[in-house]
């Protein structure tokens, strides 16, 4: 009866575990976004909201997948319609997009964009959407973006998760003559997206030029967290146990 008593047990104890194990898998579960604002900001910052946006972004994101980084700094100049900038990462759209080292208007670049590293590399969007594709679908993206104006048109991320999503970027203050650093991310636990894509021409005086920079994306598939691991190594370890005493309680 001793090991009958004990086989019961550890095998409710593997069924526990087994059961918090999966429940801890979709505790991040759900569409969050993550934004913030700089108004006026410049080449080598402060980028004090935006970076604060973007430390919250990553630790959600690092909970659900290793993070991949963007930079373009390895990219190779000029225009292009469509373009690998990282394994299984596609960047493309109409005429108008390329990849600049240097602001593209330099009197002012708080207004049409540049690299958030001194002296790097990001996308000018002057065609109006930029579309990121994924060979692996991902459940979280975020980026830097400048030179934001809602003067010329609220700029938004839109992807579909199931159903269609949008992020208006954070435009307040913006203006002529006033433009703005957002970071603007979200994580989807649970949710296979293949596209996210980047718009700029949704209404206003026209399309406003922006720069996309350090670009944050899920670069393989799912893990779970460190937690969830521990609970399926002791539901494992519980079942093993059971299955032992079941073996010496027969002999």
């Amino acid at each position: 009866m001793r090991f009958l008593f004990v086989s019961h047990s550890v095998r409710r104890l593997a069924q526990i575990a087994c059961l918090s194990a999966l429940s801890g898998a979709y505790a991040f579960a759900g569409f969050i976004t993550f934004a913030g604002e700089d108004l006026n900001a410049g080449p080598g910052g402060p980028f004090t909201n935006s970076d604060a946006a973007a430390a919250s972004f990553a630790t959600a994101a690092g909970a659900i997948g290793s993070i991949g980084t963007i930079t373009f700094d390895s990219a190779p100049l000029g225009a292009f319609t469509a373009l690998t900038v990282a394994p299984g990462v596609t960047a493309s759209g109409p005429a108008g997009l390329s990849i600049n080292n240097t602001p593209n208007l330099p009197s002012n670049p708080s207004l049409d964009g540049f690299s958030i590293t001194p002296g790097g590399q990001y996308i000018e969007d002057q065609a109006g959407t930029l579309t990121f594709t994924f060979a692996s679908p991902v459940q979280f993206f975020g980026a830097y973006f400048t030179g934001l104006q809602i003067y010329y048109a609220q700029d938004t991320i839109t992807f579909n998760d199931g159903s269609p999503e949008t992020i208006n970027a954070l435009e307040t203050g913006t203006g002529s003559g006033v433009g703005a650093v957002n970071f603007l991310g979200f994580t989807d636990a649970g949710n296979a997206i293949s596209s996210i894509t980047i718009t700029s021409n949704t209404g206003g005086a026209g399309t406003d030029y922006i720069g996309v920079d350090d670009v944050m994306y899920q670069s393989q598939t799912a893990v779970p967290e460190p937690a969830s691991i521990g609970l399926v190594l002791i539901a494992f370890l519980g079942l093993i146990l059971a299955y032992r005493a079941k073996s010496v309680r027969r002999v």
